[in-house]
């Protein structure tokens, strides 16, 4: 009975707090803005976090726990490591061989080979479309949204297909130098997966990218 009672209070609650953003954003001058970050792919996509993903590129390498602990558990410090030492296999690796041929001539530096096969994982994902996600209801739900525009940190594609009319800036770079209209707007302010060069990925990035936060 106790259990049967906390369920319902449980019901209540979230009724209230739906019952308030309803009255809310009725009651606002315009659509809201959206914040998504890495928690919808891996719901939607199913995609790896992080320190998964990162894992997935140092087998092979070193042992990812080396990794970890060479860089006090700091996650971008980690992807640096990686990232070096990834560049020496994928110039060799018969694996990467047709990525190689078809990429060399985006490679910048010794993190570029690393950006790149995340990227090409991550839109093969995307290439599936939304046919393997296990909330489709969720999903059809989530594209009739009727909001301004969209923040996120996430580098997959999953927000450009879920509104396809979206105009989309890449990067605080893109931010600055365009013109945005803060409707119907997706900010990738971490990167995309269409651009490997603009992956926030590494200890610089992060370091470049804080050193702009206050725009």
């Amino acid at each position: 009975m106790a259990h049967g009672n906390r369920h319902r209070a449980k019901i209540d609650f979230m009724d209230h707090i739906r019952e308030n953003l309803i009255s809310h954003f009725a009651a606002a001058g315009s659509a809201p803005f959206l914040f998504v970050g890495s928690g919808f792919s891996r719901r939607y996509l199913n995609l790896d976090d992080w320190s998964s993903l990162l894992r997935r590129f140092a087998v092979g390498l070193k042992p990812f726990e080396y990794y970890l602990a060479s860089s006090n558990g700091d996650l971008p410090t980690v992807a640096s490591l990686i990232a070096e030492d990834f560049h020496d296999k994928w110039w060799s690796d018969p694996e990467y061989d047709l990525s190689r041929e078809r990429n060399k001539a985006k490679v910048r530096d010794r993190t570029s080979a690393l950006r790149i096969e995340i990227c090409n994982h991550l839109n093969s994902i995307a290439g599936a479309g939304f046919t393997e996600t296990a909330f489709p209801e969720e999903v059809a739900a989530l594209s009739k949204l009727n909001v301004d525009g969209i923040i996120t940190t996430n580098w997959d594609l999953f927000l450009e297909k879920l509104f396809p009319d979206y105009r989309v800036y890449v990067g605080q770079s893109e931010l600055l130098f365009s013109h945005p209209q803060s409707i119907a707007e997706i900010y990738k302010i971490h990167g995309s997966a269409l651009r490997p060069s603009s992956l926030v990925l590494t200890r610089h990035d992060y370091d470049v990218f804080e050193g702009k936060n206050p725009y």
